[in-house]
């Protein structure tokens, strides 16, 4: 078997402590049966500690502190599973966060989250054009699926990774062109047609309703209870972020760059999961949707300080990220609307 993962993944490591969102905060953190059995049998002042902290849920977690911290994070935000245990005993969740998997036949995909801050920051970060290591690991199983069309969504996903990084359009108008392509191919594979239509350029992005999309946000679950208001508040800033969009564009050409990261990272990590169900386009539609909505936050951000720092902009692609892709009931919320004609100014 073949494990595939984007080339920037060998540049991620944990900044621990330096962190500014540590992902020991906040989350419950399952606890995987192999690590369960080894921590309810270890010895000592620690192994106490260990089974005081744990609940025996199925899966089992660890018992957050009154201030959502994980037992074992230190004053120094360092965990003392790490410190006494060593590296290889800690639980697989916390083992591989933020890096993510789908098992494929003989090839197993993955690649690091948005939703954590150092690999958000190596996601922005990329100047490259997009490319994958490939490394040969035991066989793992996986669901079954039409060979045929995980051959045309393969290469489909590669037409639209290439047509993303090509600059000869702004990358609203590049997303909205994959936008339009994704949906003529569902129709084809709709109807046992494996053909793949060209991606052709149209002269306007796709504009949503924006107020219509974040009070959609709005109604989604939320880990940061800060959140709502937060989007509630942008709400009301729509008429200066419509003022201020090209001026925005022209002193931060950065943004192109960010976007375009942004839209392949999520065209890689959900694209060919339509080869188990079907759907595709609404994964592009997710892709469609996450980019707008992290680009007209950091417009509110300008709109309201006169400039964004690229720190900003990678807070507010990986708080989107934790608040959306963190949670599955969110993201096939956002799946489902994908047919819902409310959401654009102009039809397909």
């Amino acid at each position: 078997m073949i494990l595939r993962m984007p080339e920037y993944c060998r540049d991620f490591r944990c900044t621990a402590e330096k962190c500014k969102d540590n992902c020991c905060i906040g989350w419950e953190i399952d606890i995987d049966e192999k690590s369960y059995e080894f921590y309810m049998n270890t010895e000592g002042e620690f192994g106490k500690k260990l089974r005081e902290n744990i609940s025996g849920n199925t899966p089992a977690v660890f018992k957050l502190c009154d201030d959502e911290r994980c037992p074992f994070l230190n004053n120094k935000n360092l965990c003392e599973i790490f410190i006494n245990l060593g590296e290889d005993k800690l639980c697989d969740i916390c083992t591989e966060h933020p890096r993510y998997y789908e098992w494929f036949s003989q090839i197993k995909e993955g690649g690091i989250g948005l939703g954590c801050e150092e690999s958000a920051r190596i996601i922005l970060s990329q100047d490259k054009r997009f490319s994958y290591d490939e490394t040969v690991i035991e066989d793992e199983s996986c669901d079954e699926y039409d060979n045929d069309l995980y051959i045309c969504l393969e290469k489909a996903r590669g037409m639209m990774i290439e047509y993303l990084q090509d600059r000869k359009y702004p990358i609203l108008n590049r997303i909205s062109d994959v936008l339009f392509f994704s949906h003529r191919l569902q129709e084809n594979t709709d109807n046992g047609i494996f053909e793949i239509p060209e991606i052709s350029h149209k002269n306007d992005a796709l504009k949503p309703d924006i107020k219509k999309l974040l009070n959609f946000f709005c109604s989604l679950e939320v880990l940061d209870k800060n959140r709502v208001p937060y989007l509630k508040k942008c709400e009301q800033c729509f008429d200066k972020v419509c003022a201020i969009e090209e001026e925005f564009s022209e002193k931060h050409p950065e943004k192109e760059k960010y976007l375009e990261n942004i839209a392949v990272y999520f065209i890689w990590r959900y694209f060919l999961k339509g080869v188990f169900d079907g759907e595709f386009f609404s994964r592009v539609f997710l892709m469609w949707v996450s980019c707008t909505v992290i680009d007209y936050l950091a417009g509110c951000i300008y709109a309201e300080k006169g400039s964004i720092s690229s720190d900003d902009f990678l807070m507010v692609a990986k708080d989107y990220s934790k608040e959306t892709e963190y949670c599955e009931e969110n993201i096939e919320r956002i799946l489902d609307e994908a047919y819902n004609s409310d959401w654009w100014e102009s039809e397909f």
